[in-house]
């Protein structure tokens, strides 16, 4: 890229992550490289009447230079619920609907079958892992204490996809949406929705899963679901996929410091319980 210093003529750049903040005495502005065209995106959501992203001011060289986009100073929940509504809007804004071939629909739910049979064998082999220790060590105890309930989940898991697959079998046509595919509370600024890097055509329930993957415990996220199915109701199909996906939780793996371990299984057994006082409300699935 060219040199920043010629061009802008600034009195401070900051580089945070893949992106370069630069401060001038005109105003402030972030340049970032992408490989997708940014521009026809938001040219179409544009036309589409969603404007609720960064303005690109320029482009040099690969580098989009967008205007600054300040963080507004409001409570956590507030602002995740504000975000709610701006997702809404967004797939309400850009839904439409597609051909999709029998074998697509098996290729996901084989998928997401063989993540949950690799959820299964892993914790089956653990436990009985487990069971021939003479003297438990504090991770493992608070594991096996919660066999029952990863059990339970496990067949919560396996019982959910083959009745999403049974549903989905006969359907030709699916949702989709455009997706910011990043989403998190970090990329929600001043009702905008910046670093679009990863947007894609999909199901609306693939930001949903990565707004729940990256903000987890960061606030009261049954408040911003609800928000969001106020403004955008599911089909039966997508919840069904939607809350057994988040149910699937990362798989633990143990390290030689038992401190570490222990707290990596509580946050296991949180997971678990959060997502399913998340769900039970929803069930059953009309």
């Amino acid at each position: 890229m060219k040199n920043l210093r010629e061009i802008f003529n600034p009195n401070k750049i900051t580089l945070s992550g893949k992106a370069t903040i630069v401060d001038t005495s005109t105003g402030k502005y972030v340049i970032k490289e992408h490989d997708k065209d940014l521009e026809s995106l938001f040219n179409y959501l544009d036309n589409r009447s969603f404007t609720n992203h960064p303005k690109i001011i320029d482009k040099i060289d690969n580098n989009y230079v967008y205007e600054y986009v300040d963080e507004n100073k409001t409570p956590i929940n507030q602002k995740a619920s504000d975000m709610a509504s701006l997702l809404a809007s967004l797939h309400y804004k850009t839904t439409y609907f597609t051909n999709i071939e029998k074998d697509n629909i098996k290729e996901i739910y084989e998928n997401i079958l063989d993540n949950i049979l690799y959820f299964e064998n892993y914790y089956n082999n653990l436990f009985n892992e487990i069971e021939k220790e003479e003297y438990m060590r504090p991770s493992y105890y608070l594991l096996i204490k919660n066999r029952a309930k990863v059990a339970s989940l496990i067949g919560f898991l396996k019982e959910n996809i083959e009745k999403w697959y049974q549903d989905m079998i006969n359907n030709d046509k699916v949702r989709v949406v455009y997706n910011h595919n990043n989403l998190s509370i970090n990329h929600y600024r001043n009702n905008n929705f910046i670093s679009w890097d990863n947007y894609k055509i999909d199901s609306p329930i693939l930001d949903l899963i990565n707004v729940y993957h990256n903000d987890f415990n960061k606030y009261d996220y049954e408040t911003f679901l609800n928000k969001y199915l106020k403004e955008f109701s599911l089909t039966k199909e997508e919840k069904r996929l939607f809350f057994t996906v988040i149910s699937i939780p990362k798989t633990t793996y143990f390290t030689d410091n038992e401190m570490d371990n222990t707290i990596m299984i509580g946050k296991f057994i949180d997971y678990i319980n959060n997502t399913e006082r998340l769900i039970r409300p929803h069930y059953p699935i009309d």
